[in-house]
């Protein structure tokens, strides 16, 4: 499964398979929210790749719900060729746009 066309949507980056999970599971997103006290819309913005929790609150999911971490996120392996290679421009420019570099702080 080199192609990860199947694994986009409309130019998004399908980075987690928290929806698959959830839906796995048979748990809402309304349910995941109360249990870990985020607002419903988050978790469906999480669920539909618009926006990435961080790292610890996927590990609090797994824990909630008794799945492996490594369920929740699409496997690396299987990008190969121009399609990585257009990722990784992509990557690159949400990370850059994430970094925090200290040169707006505001001197004393």
């Amino acid at each position: 499964m080199s192609n990860l066309k199947s694994k986009r949507k409309a130019d998004k980056i399908i980075i987690n398979r928290l929806a698959a999970v959830l839906k796995e599971e048979g748990v809402s997103n309304k349910a995941l929210a109360a249990e870990l006290g985020y607002e419903e819309t988050t978790i469906s913005k999480w669920a539909t790749n618009t926006i990435q929790p961080p790292l610890a609150t996927f590990f609090r999911i797994a824990l909630t719900i008794n799945r492996d971490l490594k369920d929740f996120f699409i496997s690396s392996k299987d990008i190969e060729g121009e399609e990585k290679k257009k990722l990784l421009k992509e990557l690159a420019v949400i990370a850059e746009k994430g970094k925090r570099t200290g040169k707006n702080k505001i001197q004393d």
